[in-house]
């Protein structure tokens, strides 16, 4: 039980590395909140005679209800209560807790649970003889073929751009227009780039294809290295942070159909399956992304591998000016945890 005055640690519960605790909230700590949540009930509010954010209590009260100031509180009471939790519990948390609120009433203590998810048992196995054993990814080449063909890739977008300008344009415009392909010269290649001519374009063309083949075949090397550390590996996972890592998956996926101008539940109806269905799909694919956000920092701590700092500053600079209201502490854990984990993989490719 804790010895602070304004929570108490009524039960705890172990399970499946996770754990689980019940929190009773003073209702007079509870309460000392009202000024803070009818503020933020409040803030976007817009009532005839009053600036935007400042109506009077009584109004507030009208139009969102006594119950979601409440809940207000609440919100803000376990913000505060929970990093003196994690502390006062020695909580070894891996990630923010699932919480469920169990008793809400104006005239009684706050019930709630916490479940964390425990820093599992990693056993490693000898991931420096698995990633020797990994064959090195085979010398890939450009052919003169596959330059052809990306060329006639290039020639054929124009040619239907050009057709698609001029009927939208309102040009009485043939259809078999978008298969004359824009002939194959100097000038022409003058307008994809800054090449001096046919020659140099086909050898800068030649070494992109080529870097990109490069990475490809480095990254599904990289990709099978920790696939087979993944497989050797023994780690107690807990069920929550699949959970979470589904939530991320079912979260960004419907972000890709929306801008496909389609809404999630019309996908749903068209592929013919529910979105319970897609979360057992991502479901094998999802302990694997958790197994390897676990194993590549525990590789980092036995090698004592660290992100290049001026890296990390440029990169959390970055982030900064295309997210202007990020929070600049998460961000940089963010930016060290990425950097640190392709740093582990570049390691273990470089075995030899």
């Amino acid at each position: 039980m804790s010895d602070k005055k304004n929570y108490k640690v009524v039960d705890k519960k172990e399970e499946n590395k996770e754990l689980t605790v019940t929190v009773s909230v003073e209702r007079d700590f509870l309460k000392s909140f009202r000024d803070r949540a009818l503020k933020t009930a409040g803030k976007d509010l817009e009532v005839k005679g009053f600036r935007k954010g400042e109506a009077p209590e009584k109004i507030i009260i009208e139009k969102v209800g006594d119950m979601a100031i409440l809940q207000e509180q609440a919100y803000i009471s376990l913000n505060e209560i929970i990093p003196n939790l994690i502390m006062d519990e020695k909580i070894e948390a891996i990630t923010n807790p699932k919480i469920e609120i169990t008793k809400i009433t104006p005239e009684e203590n706050l019930e709630f649970k916490a479940t964390f998810a425990l820093m599992p048992k990693i056993e490693l196995p000898d991931y420096k003889k698995i990633a020797k054993d990994v064959k090195p990814a085979e010398k890939v080449e450009v052919t003169d073929k596959e330059i052809d063909e990306y060329i006639d890739y290039i020639r054929k977008q124009r040619a239907e751009a050009t057709y698609m300008k001029k009927k939208t344009s309102g040009e009485d415009i043939d259809e078999k227009e978008k298969d004359n392909l824009p002939e194959l010269n100097e000038e022409f290649v003058k307008t994809l780039g800054d090449f001096k001519d046919m020659d140099d374009f086909k050898k800068q063309l030649r070494e992109n294809m080529l870097k990109d083949k490069e990475l490809k075949a480095s990254q599904t090397r990289k990709i099978e290295i920790i696939e087979k550390i993944i497989d050797a590996a023994n780690i107690e996972l807990p069920e929550i942070l699949i959970e979470e890592e589904i939530g991320r998956m079912s979260q960004n996926f419907r972000g890709q159909i929306e801008q496909m101008g389609m809404t999630f539940e019309d996908y749903l109806k068209q592929i013919k399956k529910t979105e319970e269905d897609l979360k057992k799909d991502w479901h094998p694919d999802a302990i694997k992304r958790v197994k390897t956000d676990l194993i590549l920092p525990k590789i980092a701590k036995e090698e004592d591998i660290k992100p290049d700092a001026d890296r990390v500053k440029k990169e959390l600079e970055h982030l900064k000016e295309h997210h202007k209201d990020i929070n600049e502490d998460h961000a940089r854990v963010y930016v060290t945890h990425a950097l640190t984990n392709e740093k582990v993989f570049d390691f273990l490719s470089d075995i030899k």
